[in-house]
């Protein structure tokens, strides 16, 4: 008993083999990795297939489900792949015999379905046992047709007990055909569906020059052509797999804008979607478009609808009233699946090894391929019209003595002597004789099976034209077989079949617009006006907000402020305007006017310092102008406080860092600060008016004797003669060409400390030479009012003007309201202001029609 236990263990100990943990776990992975590489998960380059799907193609041709034929049930199909083919799960099977039943997934179907195969919304396909299949007529002629003339090398199935087609003689480009993805051990492809018709022709151009470009193929392939359609933004993505074998493709829904035709919606409008990207789940955008609006990023849909029929993709998005669908469209873009990215990487099996190619590199390889298959193909053709050739001369031999053969063989004891005697092997030297040709067994076995009806004359004439026809066949075939260039007229002529057969016109369009969403596309470009405090608080607020209002009111709460808080800055902008700051200390910084938030009339506002460089917050910012675009013909001209002005290129100030640029120099005599700073726009030869507290003004042209252009850090010159105790009140630009249409449509507003105004005429305004005393425009009674002084002298650009107090109260009148006065006038009261919270005027701007607004 012991001795039998003894020799037990020692058995087992012979059967235990010793060994590193590591180096048995790095084998173990490294043999799993090959296999998912090479058995499951990477295309071959050859025929653009995995195993699962030429298993499943092959498996299909071995039951005889043509094209032609009747559908059959996919559990049959599955059954057959799985007990011969493919030992693994019958769900993997099946979903990839779906995938390539689905046409919103393959450019070209390879199977055709009959049943519910699952949908765009990714909705399941049905049951296996209810849905039905068969190969399609593309599958059948393009990658099944040359299967059984020995084209590809066959290989044993998992047991041994039948064999399968290495790779399937594929006549197109499979592999960017219908695109593959799959994820690897440590790897990954993922490859776009293209246009059959452009692959026929980048081979073909390849073919007729070996030494094309990547840029020359793109001539003839274009880019992918997804399924469901689609638009490519810009082509750099493209540009990029193509040349390196991966890239970021960027995609967009296609839509339209519709308008509505019912009575009550008359004004709406619905932005229709079309055509989605590529893999994009249709339910689940809906619904995200529908979180969207809930959590209000997207706050102008009134309603999201699918309309999607049969006939193709259509969901509804509709807009509120009065919104501007192409800025919701965008807003759409960035933040929902409307617009992704095909993240491409075109990697393959070839020669058993994964390996990373490009476009040429790719075609290159399939010519190769297809030069081997068409290169055996007529070597099986060429060995079967010998055969047959060979058989075809025995025939004619005993045609030629076919009553000495019939003797022969009516001699002959049995099958086996009259073989030999064809043969001229039989032992009777007698018989021997009786024959003038000695015929090769086949030969021989073929004339003994021959039937009687083969010995009339016209069969007799028929086997004469088949061997003189298999003659010429057999010289063709070998002068293919001796010349590379008739292998590839042949491949030329496939493709160009299976292009005019098979090929349906693009679906996917590429737009030369970059992928990339400009911010500006996204928001709408409103009028609005932008409010900035003493404590460098800021707002934009809605120019919607403000009804115009009749002269002399008090006007609406537009800022609501501390104590010790006043406006100081007020100008009107677009949301897309640039807004320049300009700090006391002389250096300006730009931010988009859309990038301060726009909130309600009654809100504080943000702080500037979460918004802009923080030296210039605690500078203090001394003036501010918004800007719609720079020109390099515009020019910037900048006044101080002091009356110093400078003119000087806008080219300049076209690129902004966070910390600024210095616009203004002081000199070395003076504190190097100063508390107000005017930024106006113009132009060669326009006008300047500058005007001073006490109420003078002068009116001088851009020009070399009045202003030159500087540089940007130039310390400027005087703009105005100032007395004693006076100093700037405003400055605006007038341009040349008003002037030349006539001054008597022309008028100025001049506004006063406690809200009195009036408007004089452009001709009481005289021309003079910078740097004079000027002349009044507006006469104040010192006596009476010791305290009041010209605040705003501005061009009336527009019909309305928009007053704003230093304690936020913003009014918005027609300028039509305010009476036209001389130059010594006082004025009437446009503005009520409240005596005992000392309000007055503090910042005033004219909105030009249908262009942004002017500075302060």
């Amino acid at each position: 008993m012991e001795a039998a236990t003894t020799s037990k263990y020692k058995q087992e100990d012979e059967r235990v083999i010793p060994t590193e943990l590591s180096e048995e776990v790095s084998k173990s992975y490294l043999e799993y990795a090959l296999s998912v590489i090479l058995g499951r998960a990477i295309p071959d380059a050859r025929d653009g297939l995995k195993p699962v799907h030429r298993r499943i193609l092959y498996g299909m041709y071995r039951l005889g489900l043509v094209s032609e034929g009747p559908f059959r049930k996919c559990a049959r199909v599955v059954g057959e792949v799985l007990g011969k083919y493919h030992p693994h799960g019958d769900s993997a099977v099946y979903d990839a015999l779906v995938r390539m039943a689905q046409n919103f997934v393959m450019r070209v179907c390879l199977v055709d379905g009959h049943g519910n195969f699952g949908s765009v919304d990714h909705d399941p396909p049905a049951a296996m046992r209810y849905t039905e299949c068969r190969l399609s007529s593309f599958a059948q002629v393009a990658l099944l047709g040359d299967l059984d003339k020995s084209t590809v090398t066959w290989i044993p199935n998992f047991d041994n007990s039948d064999s399968e087609p290495q790779v399937l003689p594929a006549k197109v480009p499979n592999l960017l055909l219908n695109g593959s993805s799959g994820i690897a051990v440590g790897m990954a492809t993922n490859i776009p569906p293209h246009h059959l018709g452009e692959l026929c022709s980048g081979l073909l151009a390849l073919i007729e020059n070996p030494n094309i470009t990547i840029e020359q193929l793109m001539e003839y392939i274009r880019g992918p052509d997804f399924p469901t359609g689609g638009i490519i933004m810009g082509t750099q993505g493209i540009e990029a797999f193509y040349k390196t074998g991966h890239g970021s493709i960027v995609m967009r829904a296609k839509t339209h804008i519709e308008k509505h035709k019912d009575g009550t919606r008359s004004n709406r409008q619905a932005i229709i979607v079309d055509e989605l990207p590529y893999g994009v789940n249709k339910a689940a955008m809906v619904s995200q478009l529908a979180e969207l609006v809930q959590s209000k990023k997207l706050e102008d849909i009134s309603d999201i609808r699918d309309e999607s029929d049969r006939e193709g993709t259509r969901v509804v998005v509709e807009v509120k009233r009065g919104v501007d669908p192409e800025i919701v469209l965008h807003q759409l873009y960035k933040n929902s699946t409307l617009q992704t990215s095909f993240a491409g990487n075109m990697l393959a099996l070839l020669d058993n090894r994964p390996r990373r190619m490009n476009l040429k590199e790719y075609l290159q390889a399939f010519l190769q391929f297809r030069v081997q298959i068409v290169r055996k193909r007529c070597e099986y053709e060429l060995s079967k019209a010998k055969e047959r050739k060979h058989l075809l001369d025995g025939f004619l031999l005993v045609l030629s003595s076919l009553d000495q053969v019939i003797a022969l063989i009516r001699s002959a004891s049995d099958s086996t002597i009259a073989k030999a005697v064809l043969m001229g092997k039989a032992d009777d030297n007698k018989m021997k004789h009786k024959l003038a040709f000695e015929l090769s067994e086949k030969q021989a076995e073929a004339i003994l099976s021959m039937q009687l009806r083969k010995l009339t004359q016209l069969e007799s004439r028929r086997v004469e034209m088949e061997a003189k026809q298999l003659s010429t066949d057999i010289e063709d075939l070998q002068d293919i077989l001796q010349k590379e260039e008739r292998v590839y007229s042949i491949i030329s002529e496939e493709l160009k079949t299976c292009a005019s057969r098979f090929s349906h016109p693009r679906k996917t369009t590429i737009s030369s617009e970059p992928a990339d969403i400009q911010e500006t596309k996204t928001i709408p470009n409103e009028k609005c006006l932008v409010v900035l405090t003493s404590k460098n608080f800021i707002k934009r607020i809605s120019f919607a907000d403000f009804e115009s209002q009749r002269r002399g009111t008090r006007g609406k709460t537009g800022m609501t402020l501390r104590e010790d808080e006043t406006v100081k800055h007020f100008i009107s902008c677009y949301g897309h305007d640039t807004l320049l700051f300009t700090c006391k200390q002389g250096r300006m910084y730009s931010i988009p006017a859309y990038r301060i938030p726009l909130e309600s009339r009654t809100s504080r506002g943000s702080a500037l310092a979460m918004l802009l460089n923080e030296d210039c917050v605690e500078n203090g910012v001394a003036g501010l102008l918004s800007v719609a675009s720079f020109s390099e013909d515009d020019y910037m001209i900048l006044v101080t406080k002091e009356g110093v002005i400078k003119l000087f290129s806008c080219s300049v100030l076209q690129h902004f860092q966070r910390g600024g640029k210095r616009v203004v120099s002081f000199p070395k005599d003076s504190s190097g600060l100063t508390d107000f700073i005017w930024l106006k726009r113009c132009k060669w030869k326009d006008w300047i008016v500058v005007s001073t507290r006490r109420g003078r003004a002068i009116r001088f042209q851009v020009d070399d004797e009045n202003l030159r252009a500087t540089s940007r850090l130039s310390v400027g010159v005087q703009a105005i003669f100032l007395q004693p105790g006076d100093c700037l009140a405003d400055v605006d630009v007038i341009p040349s060409s008003w002037l030349q249409k006539g001054s008597s449509e022309l008028y100025f507003l001049a506004v006063g400390k406690y809200g009195k105004g009036k408007r004089i005429r452009a001709l009481d305004i005289p021309e003079r030479k910078r740097y004079q005393v000027g002349v009044y425009v507006m006469k104040f009674d010192r006596k009476k009012e010791p305290k009041e002084e010209l605040r705003f002298f501005r061009a009336c650009r527009s019909d309305e003007v928009v007053l704003c107090t230093n304690t936020g109260r913003i009014v918005r009148q027609s300028l039509n309201d305010i009476p036209v006065q001389g130059r010594y006038a006082k004025g009437v009261f446009i503005q009520r202001l409240d005596e005992a919270a000392k309000e007055e005027i503090a910042a005033l701007t004219i909105p030009e029609a249908g262009e942004q607004g002017s500075s302060r």
